[in-house]
Protein backbone atom coordinates (compact mmCIF):
# COMPACT_ATOMS: atom_id res chain seq x y z
CA UNK A 1 0.00 0.00 0.00
CA UNK A 2 1.32 3.42 -1.38
CA UNK A 3 1.89 6.60 1.59
CA UNK A 4 -1.52 8.15 1.92
CA UNK A 5 -2.98 11.21 0.85
CA UNK A 6 -0.63 14.10 3.00
CA UNK A 7 -1.48 17.56 4.27
CA UNK A 8 0.98 20.56 5.56
CA UNK A 9 1.02 19.66 8.84
CA UNK A 10 -0.54 22.35 11.20
CA UNK A 11 0.17 21.17 14.41
CA UNK A 12 3.27 19.83 15.82
CA UNK A 13 2.60 19.01 19.23
CA UNK A 14 5.75 18.57 21.42
CA UNK A 15 5.51 17.14 24.86
CA UNK A 16 8.47 19.11 27.20
CA UNK A 17 7.64 17.03 29.84
CA UNK A 18 4.77 14.51 30.78
CA UNK A 19 4.73 16.52 34.88
CA UNK A 20 1.62 18.27 35.08
CA UNK A 21 1.77 20.26 39.00
CA UNK A 22 -1.89 20.07 39.29
CA UNK A 23 -4.63 17.00 38.57
CA UNK A 24 -7.76 17.72 37.07
CA UNK A 25 -10.28 14.59 37.07
CA UNK A 26 -10.70 14.67 33.85
CA UNK A 27 -7.56 14.72 32.33
CA UNK A 28 -6.92 12.38 29.79
CA UNK A 29 -2.64 12.47 29.62
CA UNK A 30 -0.79 9.29 31.09
CA UNK A 31 2.27 9.75 33.07
CA UNK A 32 1.72 13.18 34.67
CA UNK A 33 3.91 12.15 38.20
CA UNK A 34 7.13 11.37 35.44
CA UNK A 35 9.29 14.82 35.84
CA UNK A 36 11.58 13.57 33.11
CA UNK A 37 11.86 16.40 29.78
CA UNK A 38 12.79 16.43 26.48
CA UNK A 39 16.12 16.39 26.16
CA UNK A 40 18.93 18.30 23.88
CA UNK A 41 19.21 15.02 21.89
CA UNK A 42 15.82 14.42 21.10
CA UNK A 43 15.33 17.88 20.32
CA UNK A 44 17.67 18.23 18.18
CA UNK A 45 16.33 14.85 16.13
CA UNK A 46 13.13 16.40 16.25
CA UNK A 47 14.24 19.65 13.94
CA UNK A 48 16.42 16.97 11.79
CA UNK A 49 13.58 14.56 11.01
CA UNK A 50 10.15 16.99 11.55
CA UNK A 51 10.84 20.21 11.79
CA UNK A 52 12.93 20.07 7.97
CA UNK A 53 10.14 17.83 6.58
CA UNK A 54 7.98 19.38 3.30
CA UNK A 55 5.29 19.14 6.22
CA UNK A 56 6.21 21.93 7.85
CA UNK A 57 5.66 25.62 6.67
CA UNK A 58 5.36 28.87 7.94
CA UNK A 59 2.30 27.92 8.81
CA UNK A 60 2.66 25.23 11.13
CA UNK A 61 2.11 25.80 14.94
CA UNK A 62 4.69 24.42 17.65
CA UNK A 63 2.49 23.54 20.56
CA UNK A 64 3.88 22.80 23.72
CA UNK A 65 1.91 20.63 25.50
CA UNK A 66 0.87 16.72 26.77
CA UNK A 67 1.62 18.11 30.55
CA UNK A 68 1.93 21.70 32.35
CA UNK A 69 4.37 23.40 29.94
CA UNK A 70 4.95 26.47 32.49
CA UNK A 71 6.72 23.39 34.89
CA UNK A 72 10.08 24.40 32.73
CA UNK A 73 11.50 27.17 32.52
CA UNK A 74 11.26 29.64 29.71
CA UNK A 75 14.85 29.63 29.10
CA UNK A 76 14.54 25.91 28.60
CA UNK A 77 12.01 27.16 25.67
CA UNK A 78 14.34 29.61 24.26
CA UNK A 79 17.31 26.69 24.48
CA UNK A 80 14.35 24.37 22.70
CA UNK A 81 13.99 26.33 19.85
CA UNK A 82 17.14 27.32 18.88
CA UNK A 83 17.86 23.30 18.72
CA UNK A 84 15.06 22.87 16.53
CA UNK A 85 15.82 25.96 14.41
CA UNK A 86 19.42 24.64 13.92
CA UNK A 87 18.68 21.59 13.00
CA UNK A 88 15.82 21.71 11.21
CA UNK A 89 17.40 24.33 9.03
CA UNK A 90 14.27 26.97 9.09
CA UNK A 91 12.67 29.24 11.65
CA UNK A 92 10.25 28.45 13.79
CA UNK A 93 7.80 31.36 13.70
CA UNK A 94 4.68 30.32 15.57
CA UNK A 95 4.67 28.66 19.38
CA UNK A 96 2.04 28.18 21.44
CA UNK A 97 1.09 27.17 25.26
CA UNK A 98 -1.91 25.81 27.01
CA UNK A 99 -1.01 26.39 30.55
CA UNK A 100 -3.41 25.92 34.00
CA UNK A 101 -1.72 29.69 34.81
CA UNK A 102 -0.84 28.52 38.50
CA UNK A 103 3.09 29.18 37.58
CA UNK A 104 2.70 32.86 35.50
CA UNK A 105 6.15 35.04 37.00
CA UNK A 106 7.29 37.54 35.50
CA UNK A 107 10.09 35.66 33.49
CA UNK A 108 7.31 33.74 32.01
CA UNK A 109 5.55 37.23 30.94
CA UNK A 110 8.59 38.23 28.95
CA UNK A 111 8.36 35.13 27.48
CA UNK A 112 4.47 34.72 27.17
CA UNK A 113 4.41 38.18 25.45
CA UNK A 114 7.21 37.77 22.80
CA UNK A 115 6.29 37.96 18.60
CA UNK A 116 4.78 34.81 17.31
CA UNK A 117 4.04 33.24 20.97
CA UNK A 118 0.30 32.38 21.72
CA UNK A 119 -1.16 31.44 25.49
CA UNK A 120 -4.16 29.86 26.33
CA UNK A 121 -5.63 29.19 29.77
CA UNK A 122 -7.63 27.09 31.44
CA UNK A 123 -10.46 28.36 33.53
CA UNK A 124 -13.81 26.23 34.29
CA UNK A 125 -15.72 29.19 35.10
CA UNK A 126 -16.72 30.31 38.96
CA UNK A 127 -14.44 29.67 41.96
CA UNK A 128 -16.71 26.30 43.20
CA UNK A 129 -17.27 24.68 39.25
CA UNK A 130 -13.53 25.23 38.55
CA UNK A 131 -12.76 23.88 41.77
CA UNK A 132 -14.61 21.05 41.52
CA UNK A 133 -12.57 18.96 38.80
CA UNK A 134 -9.22 21.26 38.62
CA UNK A 135 -7.17 20.30 42.15
CA UNK A 136 -3.88 20.70 42.86
CA UNK A 137 -2.24 17.01 44.10
CA UNK A 138 -3.08 17.84 47.44
CA UNK A 139 -6.88 17.85 46.68
CA UNK A 140 -7.34 21.74 46.62
CA UNK A 141 -8.81 24.05 43.94
CA UNK A 142 -6.39 25.88 41.73
CA UNK A 143 -9.16 28.65 41.05
CA UNK A 144 -7.10 31.53 42.83
CA UNK A 145 -3.88 30.62 41.28
CA UNK A 146 -5.53 30.56 37.82
CA UNK A 147 -6.82 34.10 38.51
CA UNK A 148 -3.56 35.04 39.80
CA UNK A 149 -1.66 34.26 36.54
CA UNK A 150 -4.78 35.64 34.72
CA UNK A 151 -4.50 39.08 36.19
CA UNK A 152 -0.61 39.11 35.67
CA UNK A 153 -1.48 38.57 32.03
CA UNK A 154 -4.03 41.08 31.89
CA UNK A 155 -1.53 43.56 34.12
CA UNK A 156 0.98 43.19 31.19
CA UNK A 157 -1.66 43.55 28.20
CA UNK A 158 -1.04 40.00 27.09
CA UNK A 159 -3.86 38.44 25.17
CA UNK A 160 -5.02 34.98 26.03
CA UNK A 161 -7.62 32.51 25.08
CA UNK A 162 -9.34 30.61 27.51
CA UNK A 163 -10.30 27.01 27.42
CA UNK A 164 -13.49 26.29 29.50
CA UNK A 165 -14.34 22.18 30.22
CA UNK A 166 -18.23 21.79 30.40
CA UNK A 167 -19.48 18.79 32.94
CA UNK A 168 -22.93 17.92 33.71
CA UNK A 169 -22.42 20.53 36.75
CA UNK A 170 -21.83 23.55 34.81
CA UNK A 171 -24.92 22.82 32.48
CA UNK A 172 -27.37 24.78 35.16
CA UNK A 173 -25.35 27.71 35.53
CA UNK A 174 -24.89 28.95 32.30
CA UNK A 175 -24.74 32.65 33.47
CA UNK A 176 -22.31 32.32 36.12
CA UNK A 177 -20.29 30.50 33.50
CA UNK A 178 -20.17 32.91 30.95
CA UNK A 179 -19.72 35.84 33.34
CA UNK A 180 -16.53 34.41 34.75
CA UNK A 181 -15.25 33.48 31.76
CA UNK A 182 -15.79 37.00 29.86
CA UNK A 183 -15.04 38.93 33.01
CA UNK A 184 -11.49 37.02 32.52
CA UNK A 185 -10.71 39.21 29.73
CA UNK A 186 -9.83 36.84 27.06
CA UNK A 187 -9.89 37.33 23.22
CA UNK A 188 -12.19 34.10 22.87
CA UNK A 189 -13.17 31.42 24.62
CA UNK A 190 -13.62 27.62 23.90
CA UNK A 191 -15.92 24.83 25.38
CA UNK A 192 -14.70 21.67 25.17
CA UNK A 193 -17.51 19.59 26.19
CA UNK A 194 -16.43 16.66 28.81
CA UNK A 195 -15.80 13.56 26.76
CA UNK A 196 -14.06 10.32 26.98
CA UNK A 197 -10.45 9.91 25.12
CA UNK A 198 -6.90 8.94 26.24
CA UNK A 199 -6.93 8.35 29.87
CA UNK A 200 -10.35 9.77 30.96
CA UNK A 201 -12.38 6.75 30.78
CA UNK A 202 -16.09 8.76 31.63
CA UNK A 203 -17.75 11.83 31.49
CA UNK A 204 -20.78 13.10 33.25
CA UNK A 205 -22.55 14.29 30.17
CA UNK A 206 -23.65 10.78 28.89
CA UNK A 207 -26.98 11.32 30.67
CA UNK A 208 -29.98 11.09 28.16
CA UNK A 209 -31.31 14.69 28.81
CA UNK A 210 -27.75 16.20 28.33
CA UNK A 211 -28.51 17.09 24.79
CA UNK A 212 -31.51 19.22 25.87
CA UNK A 213 -29.34 20.56 29.16
CA UNK A 214 -26.40 21.65 26.34
CA UNK A 215 -28.97 23.38 24.03
CA UNK A 216 -30.28 25.40 27.11
CA UNK A 217 -26.51 26.18 28.50
CA UNK A 218 -25.69 27.68 24.76
CA UNK A 219 -29.02 29.66 25.28
CA UNK A 220 -27.92 30.83 28.41
CA UNK A 221 -24.39 31.29 27.62
CA UNK A 222 -24.73 33.22 24.31
CA UNK A 223 -27.23 36.00 25.96
CA UNK A 224 -24.26 36.72 28.39
CA UNK A 225 -22.25 37.35 25.81
CA UNK A 226 -24.68 39.33 23.65
CA UNK A 227 -25.16 41.78 26.07
CA UNK A 228 -21.56 42.95 26.17
CA UNK A 229 -20.61 44.99 23.25
CA UNK A 230 -17.00 43.95 23.62
CA UNK A 231 -17.22 40.47 24.39
CA UNK A 232 -14.89 37.78 23.43
CA UNK A 233 -15.12 35.50 20.63
CA UNK A 234 -16.68 32.35 21.12
CA UNK A 235 -14.79 29.49 19.56
CA UNK A 236 -17.74 27.27 18.27
CA UNK A 237 -19.66 30.28 16.54
CA UNK A 238 -16.25 31.33 14.69
CA UNK A 239 -15.88 27.79 13.53
CA UNK A 240 -19.55 27.33 12.54
CA UNK A 241 -19.41 30.73 10.60
CA UNK A 242 -16.21 29.74 8.76
CA UNK A 243 -17.70 26.23 8.21
CA UNK A 244 -21.13 27.93 6.59
CA UNK A 245 -18.80 30.11 4.29
CA UNK A 246 -16.76 27.76 3.33
CA UNK A 247 -19.81 25.22 2.22
CA UNK A 248 -21.03 28.14 0.15
CA UNK A 249 -17.61 28.07 -2.15
CA UNK A 250 -18.38 24.59 -2.75
CA UNK A 251 -15.66 23.22 -0.31
CA UNK A 252 -15.94 20.25 2.46
CA UNK A 253 -14.72 20.24 6.06
CA UNK A 254 -11.77 18.34 6.74
CA UNK A 255 -11.19 17.46 10.33
CA UNK A 256 -7.00 17.87 11.06
CA UNK A 257 -7.91 15.32 13.26
CA UNK A 258 -8.72 12.27 10.48
CA UNK A 259 -5.95 13.56 8.06
CA UNK A 260 -2.29 12.34 8.76
CA UNK A 261 0.39 15.00 8.82
CA UNK A 262 -2.03 17.68 9.77
CA UNK A 263 -1.01 17.32 13.28
CA UNK A 264 2.08 15.48 14.31
CA UNK A 265 2.73 14.73 18.06
CA UNK A 266 6.26 14.13 19.24
CA UNK A 267 6.87 12.75 23.40
CA UNK A 268 9.43 13.54 25.89
CA UNK A 269 11.54 10.69 24.28
CA UNK A 270 10.46 11.10 20.39
CA UNK A 271 7.87 8.54 20.40
CA UNK A 272 6.07 10.06 17.08
CA UNK A 273 2.14 10.16 16.22
CA UNK A 274 -0.30 11.49 13.97
CA UNK A 275 -4.13 12.66 14.05
CA UNK A 276 -5.46 12.99 17.37
CA UNK A 277 -2.50 13.90 19.91
CA UNK A 278 -4.95 12.27 22.58
CA UNK A 279 -4.30 8.53 20.82
CA UNK A 280 -0.43 9.06 21.63
CA UNK A 281 0.44 6.26 24.85
CA UNK A 282 -3.54 4.94 24.84
CA UNK A 283 -3.50 1.11 25.35
CA UNK A 284 -3.75 -0.45 21.92
CA UNK A 285 -1.36 -2.74 20.86
CA UNK A 286 -2.86 -3.17 17.18
CA UNK A 287 -1.58 0.01 16.56
CA UNK A 288 1.54 0.14 18.88
CA UNK A 289 -0.16 2.62 21.12
CA UNK A 290 -0.25 4.66 18.49
CA UNK A 291 3.11 5.53 18.31
CA UNK A 292 4.48 5.37 14.29
CA UNK A 293 7.96 6.02 14.75
CA UNK A 294 10.86 7.76 16.77
CA UNK A 295 12.95 10.64 15.95
CA UNK A 296 15.95 8.87 16.69
CA UNK A 297 15.29 5.59 14.66
CA UNK A 298 13.94 7.17 11.33
CA UNK A 299 15.65 8.53 8.44
CA UNK A 300 13.21 11.54 7.95
CA UNK A 301 9.90 12.17 8.27
CA UNK A 302 7.58 10.16 5.80
CA UNK A 303 9.23 6.53 6.98
CA UNK A 304 6.40 7.31 9.63
CA UNK A 305 3.69 7.16 7.03
CA UNK A 306 4.80 3.51 5.78
CA UNK A 307 4.96 1.83 9.01
CA UNK A 308 2.64 -1.68 9.48
CA UNK A 309 1.03 0.14 12.78
CA UNK A 310 0.28 3.30 11.08
CA UNK A 311 -1.36 1.76 7.81
CA UNK A 312 -3.59 -0.63 9.62
CA UNK A 313 -4.49 2.54 11.40
CA UNK A 314 -5.06 4.80 8.70
CA UNK A 315 -6.94 2.25 6.99
CA UNK A 316 -9.84 1.76 10.15
CA UNK A 317 -9.61 5.68 10.12
CA UNK A 318 -10.07 5.99 6.91
CA UNK A 319 -13.61 3.65 6.89
CA UNK A 320 -14.97 5.29 9.74
CA UNK A 321 -14.36 8.51 7.52
CA UNK A 322 -15.84 6.86 4.96
CA UNK A 323 -19.21 5.47 6.87
CA UNK A 324 -19.40 9.01 8.48
CA UNK A 325 -19.76 10.59 4.92
CA UNK A 326 -22.02 7.98 3.69
CA UNK A 327 -24.26 8.35 6.59
CA UNK A 328 -24.80 11.34 8.51
CA UNK A 329 -25.88 15.00 6.91
CA UNK A 330 -23.46 16.54 9.22
CA UNK A 331 -20.45 15.65 7.63
CA UNK A 332 -19.92 18.74 5.46
CA UNK A 333 -19.61 20.34 8.77
CA UNK A 334 -17.20 18.08 10.77
CA UNK A 335 -15.65 15.75 8.43
CA UNK A 336 -15.44 12.82 9.81
CA UNK A 337 -15.14 13.02 13.72
CA UNK A 338 -12.33 12.33 16.38
CA UNK A 339 -10.22 9.69 15.87
CA UNK A 340 -9.18 9.92 19.69
CA UNK A 341 -13.38 9.99 21.18
CA UNK A 342 -14.49 7.15 18.51
CA UNK A 343 -11.42 4.90 20.16
CA UNK A 344 -11.72 6.22 23.68
CA UNK A 345 -15.88 5.53 23.43
CA UNK A 346 -15.85 2.16 21.12
CA UNK A 347 -11.97 1.05 20.91
CA UNK A 348 -12.38 1.54 17.38
CA UNK A 349 -11.70 3.77 14.76
CA UNK A 350 -14.17 2.95 11.67
CA UNK A 351 -17.43 4.03 13.59
CA UNK A 352 -19.65 6.49 13.08
CA UNK A 353 -21.24 9.08 15.65
CA UNK A 354 -20.22 9.05 19.27
CA UNK A 355 -21.49 10.14 22.74
CA UNK A 356 -19.08 13.72 21.73
CA UNK A 357 -20.25 13.48 18.32
CA UNK A 358 -24.25 14.15 19.29
CA UNK A 359 -23.19 16.89 21.97
CA UNK A 360 -20.03 18.74 20.79
CA UNK A 361 -20.70 18.54 17.12
CA UNK A 362 -24.67 17.95 16.12
CA UNK A 363 -25.95 19.11 19.01
CA UNK A 364 -23.47 22.53 19.25
CA UNK A 365 -23.52 23.42 15.64
CA UNK A 366 -27.61 22.68 15.00
CA UNK A 367 -28.37 24.92 17.84
CA UNK A 368 -25.92 28.12 16.78
CA UNK A 369 -27.52 27.60 13.66
CA UNK A 370 -30.60 27.73 14.66
CA UNK A 371 -30.02 30.88 16.61
CA UNK A 372 -28.43 32.37 13.45
CA UNK A 373 -31.73 31.45 11.63
CA UNK A 374 -33.93 33.18 14.48
CA UNK A 375 -32.85 35.94 16.79
CA UNK A 376 -29.37 36.71 15.32
CA UNK A 377 -26.68 36.44 18.22
CA UNK A 378 -23.84 39.06 17.42
CA UNK A 379 -21.29 36.10 18.80
CA UNK A 380 -22.55 33.96 15.61
CA UNK A 381 -23.31 36.38 13.17
CA UNK A 382 -20.41 39.24 13.48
Amino acid sequence: MGRPGLVGMQLLVLQPTPFCNINCRYCYLPSRNDRGRMSAETLEAVGARVVSSPLFGDGTTVVWHAGEPLVLSPDWYRDAVRILEISGGRTVARQSFQTNATLINDAWLDHLGSPGVSVGVSLDGPEDLHDLNRRDRRGRGTFRATMSGIGKLNARRIPFHIISVITAASLDRPQEVARALVDAGPTSIGLNLEEIDGTNESSSLLQSESQDRVRRFLDGFLDVLDSEPDAPVLREAEALRNLLGAMKSGKRACSQENVPGAIVSVDMKGEISTYSPELMGVDAPRFNGFKFGNVHDIHDLSDVFLGRAFLACHRQIAVGVSKCARSCAHFPLCGGGSPSNKFGETGRLDCTETAFCRLSVKTVLDHLADRLAGPVSRRVAR
